[in-house]
């Protein structure tokens, strides 16, 4: 416990130290002594075996350091593990037996948590920034992340990664200093020069922080970047004196900001700039769209488009309703067109053979027009998962949709080409053929054309924006990328006395400012794959700041999921979080100029994105003023919130994904050599607090499906706060989307959770009610649903009558039942220490496929995956569908 307290960044001139000025680390390191935490840490301690006293606590802190001061002279430094024993003496000496004999143990915990880490990192001694992350970040960081060898052997740790990521990151503020950027674009272009990055690496530097290659390579395209567009005050040779003599170091305390906000894990950027940036790729943007025209060298060229980005990274979205539709007439060859669904499988074969990157298989996202001729056929091409396995559908409910359906009336179906009406269908039961695919394999997706264009910034000038990313949460229009990223709202919790927390809304908004800039620098850096993407990404400059950690901040703070309260609240988080970055964009554009296509939006008419701005009601905070200054100063973005898939970048932050619910509150973990358990870190406070944390609660909660619902000891306040995805109904998880969504520019990735025996009419009730509510789309997921699931409870998913849960009230958990039959889904992890295994390896567990094109089964580490945030999330590697 005195090794996770200490911390050189925290000292104080309390406590009675006054000859023990320093203690020695593990790794050799001198740090500051500081005897407040040697308080805080016996405080713990106590608090976890005989309850709190924190009087207790300072008088045997007290003892500890006389203990020091008598035993040390002042000239020989103790060692962490000098105090540990010290204070194990203390305890024991105070009548603490059974304190002692926890933090004992504790100590053996940590020592094999050390030797674990040591061993998942390839090191001898473990660093500061290696503490920070649990077993499982570091797995993920490992597997996904850090550079290897040739041989897969590691060559750089976290603290190296955080820094390259940060770095990248500064690199567009270096250029943007007010000695080398004309924000007014009227500076003569400078003759172009030169420049080996590879003779330089090393050379240069922003205070303590080394540029390498792929640094000096991004920093002088960016240059030259600016130099064309007139905005470049310095030649090359005069900007890079600027940096050699230092005349940029103190762009090195915002290296340092980006880095903090990665290793605090209050922030964390999409999967490509973590992995790319700082090295040869380059590339931080996860998501792309691209247009297919109706002709077979459009659809080409997109189908080779869509390669390159995948070998950079990227997910890509399309919309195939230009095509014309199957049977058509060609006029070129006199024969008859194949239609949309046949050429998406070309796309689905290249994404099997196009690895990305070295992450991530290519995410597609197909979606058609609810009008186009081949609908019913698109609505039914993912029957069984056995079609398309590396595309998400949805289908694009056009506004004239709704009319038809209302009134009962044959809904017109238009042929692209000619652009005539060639049959109708009825609308009602064309909605029924999407609901029912959806219950029965998850898809088709809806996506609400009037909703996401009633709020486009380009309605008038670009027309409407009819195309997804991958995932459905970033709107774009084609050629446009976004540039994702999110804040852990469970790091914001500041614990008050007698145990009460809340959020701290000002260590909140600072984070939300950085995190824009780095957003908006992530842009300006990025190495495009395409220059049509480049040229578009430019002109909009949309990101995506979005949350992860709701489930574990929502427990923290006592509020149920599924409550009015908790959506009362997800609306003044979000809203707090979308106004902050629109403020930051603000000043972002009084330094840098707005986006270039900032004349071409609505923002000159004093409009924002997002329904919660035309609900002066709800308003928390001074919109209007937003507004009128974005009239006068322009905004550097054009989006600023997106709430995107946060599988592996969660897993790094230790905390629950996205917006979701936590899924369940205990994990089985199987492993070759036995089983172990995941717990809710907030779940274990707790109840450790109640008394009730012990190996027995942990095999109930777990033989109960990861819910405490039906578990007759847990008292009702507990169980009323401790719900689990499948505890709450799915009207909940749509009105959570929608309270988020109400404060969100672009779209949210999340899934609406149904039993397995929920009924197709459920889910109709579903889709209307997100229609009804705002909503930009949905994604719905009913458990069971994707063929040859095997990620059920083994042999435990029995019927279950709904349950008493105390303290309850009205329906489902939110109320007063348990919601249906309830099936958990297992999640089997790799033994420690075996390598990540193929399919053809020893190591492969029995009941896993042999088959790693199954829908159910990861491709990177053959695991099992999960559907979560509306996408596929391996929850043993990290890897995401499109995360």
């Amino acid at each position: 416990m005195v090794e996770d307290s200490t911390d050189p960044a925290r000292t104080t001139d309390g406590g009675s130290s006054a000859t023990i000025k320093q203690i020695r680390k593990r790794d050799g390191r001198l740090v500051t002594f500081d005897q407040n935490k040697i308080t805080a840490a016996l405080a713990r301690a106590i608090a976890q075996t005989v309850g709190k006293d924190r009087a207790l606590a300072q008088k045997m802190s007290d003892q500890v350091v006389k203990i020091l001061q008598e035993k040390f002279d002042g000239r020989t430094v103790p060692t962490v593990e000098e105090v540990q024993d010290i204070v194990e003496k203390v305890l024991l000496e105070n009548g603490q037996a059974k304190t002692a004999k926890s933090y004992i143990l504790y100590r053996q915990k940590r020592a094999e948590m050390r030797k674990e880490k040591q061993r998942i990192l390839e090191k001898e001694e473990i660093d500061e920034v290696d503490k920070r992350f649990d077993l499982n970040a570091l797995r993920v960081l490992k597997a996904r992340y850090l550079r290897k060898d040739i041989d897969g052997k590691l060559i750089e740790t976290p603290k190296e990664l955080f820094a390259r990521v940060a770095i990248h990151a500064c690199l567009p503020s270096l250029l943007y200093d007010e000695k080398a950027y004309d924000v007014s674009g009227k500076t003569p272009e400078h003759p172009a020069e030169d420049f080996d990055p590879v003779a330089n690496e090393g050379k240069l530097s922003v205070g303590k922080y080394a540029l390498n290659r792929f640094h000096l390579e991004a920093l002088k395209r960016m240059y030259d970047r600016f130099n064309s567009e007139g905005r470049a005050k310095l030649r090359w040779s005069e900007f890079l004196t600027l940096l050699r003599e230092g005349k940029l170091n103190h762009y090195e305390s915002l290296v340092t900001a980006f880095n903090n906000l990665m290793v605090s894990k209050r922030f964390m950027p999409n999967t490509p700039a973590i992995a790319n940036f700082g090295n040869v790729l380059g590339m931080g943007s996860a998501c792309f769209v691209l247009d297919v025209e109706d002709s077979i060298e459009s659809i080409m060229d997109a189908l080779k488009k869509t390669a390159i980005v995948f070998k950079a990274g990227g997910g890509m979205g399309y919309n195939f309703s230009k095509l014309r539709p199957e049977g058509d007439f060609v006029s070129s060859t006199s024969g008859i067109a194949s239609g949309p669904i046949s050429f998406m499988t070309l796309f689905d074969t290249m994404t099997e053979v196009i690895k990305q990157g070295g992450i991530r298989r290519g995410a597609n996202m197909g979606i058609l027009n609810s009008n186009h001729p081949d609908i019913e056929k698109f609505i039914t091409a993912k029957k069984g998962n056995r079609a398309l396995r590396n595309f998400n559908l949805s289908v694009l409910l056009m506004p004239d949709f709704w009319e038809y359906y209302e009134k009962d009336k044959p809904y017109p179906l238009v042929n692209p080409r000619t652009k005539e009406v060639v049959r109708t269908t009825n609308a009602r039961r064309l909605f029924d053929m999407i609901v029912f695919q959806a219950w029965e394999s998850a898809e088709p997706g809806v996506i609400f054309y009037d909703h996401v264009n009633k709020y486009n910034p380009f309605f008038k000038s670009l027309g409407p924006i009819v195309t997804t990313n991958p995932c459905g949460e970033v709107l774009l229009y084609p050629n446009e990328s976004c540039n994702l990223g999110s804040i852990n709202v469970w790091a914001f919790v500041k614990e008050q006395a007698e145990g009460r927390v809340q959020l701290d809304w000002e260590a909140l908004r600072q984070t939300v400012e950085i995190s824009t800039r780095f957003l908006d620098n992530v842009i300006d850096v990025n190495k495009f794959p395409l220059k049509e993407i480049e040229e578009m990404t430019l002109s909009t400059r949309k990101i995506g700041l979005g949350v992860m950690g709701l489930g574990d901040l929502l427990y923290e703070l006592r509020i149920q999921y599924s409550s009015e309260e908790a959506r009362e609240f997800m609306e003044q988080l979000m809203e707090f979080i979308n106004y902050h970055s629109k403020l930051a964009s603000m000043q972002l554009a009084k330094e840098r100029g707005p986006f270039p296509y900032y004349d071409r939006s609505f923002y000159p008419e004093g409009r924002l994105p997002f329904k919660g701005f035309d609900q002066k009601d709800r308003w928390r905070l001074p919109w209007d003023q937003v507004a009128q200054e974005v009239r006068k100063s322009g905004l550097r973005n054009s989006y600023t919130t997106v709430i995107a898939p946060t599988g592996s970048i969660s897993m790094i932050a230790g905390c629950s994904s996205g917006i979701e619910p936590v899924y369940s509150l205990v994990y089985e973990k199987n492993v070759k050599v036995g089983s172990f358990y995941y717990v809710d870190p907030v779940f274990v406070k707790v109840m450790t607090g109640h008394g009730l944390y012990d190996e027995e609660l942990i095999r109930d909660v777990s033989d109960a499906n990861g819910t405490v619902q039906g578990i007759q000891y847990i008292p009702g306040d507990i169980k009323r706060v401790f719900v689990t995805a499948m505890d709450i109904t799915p009207e909940a998880h749509i009105r959570a989307l929608a309270a988020f969504q109400k404060w969100v520019d672009s779209s949210i990735s999340k899934t609406n959770n149904f039993p397995a025996d929920a009924t197709v009419d459920d889910m109709r009730e579903s889709y209307l009610l997100a229609y009804k509510l705002g909503c930009k789309d949905v994604t719905v997921f009913r458990d069971t649903s994707i063929k040859g699931q095997v990620l059920v409870a083994s042999g435990r998913a029995e019927k279950r009558e709904p349950t008493e849960a105390k303290g309850n009230t009205g329906k489902g958990v939110s109320g007063a039942q348990s919601y249906g039959t309830r099936s958990r889904q297992r999640m089997q992890v790799l033994a420690v220490g075996a390598p990540i295994a193929s399919p053809d390896s020893e190591n492969f567990f029995q009941g896993r496929s042999q088959n790693g094109d199954r829908a159910d089964v990861c491709p990177q580490c053959y695991g099992f995956v999960v559907f979560q945030e509306g996408c596929y999330i391996c929850p043993e590697c990290g890897w995401g569908a499109c995360s």
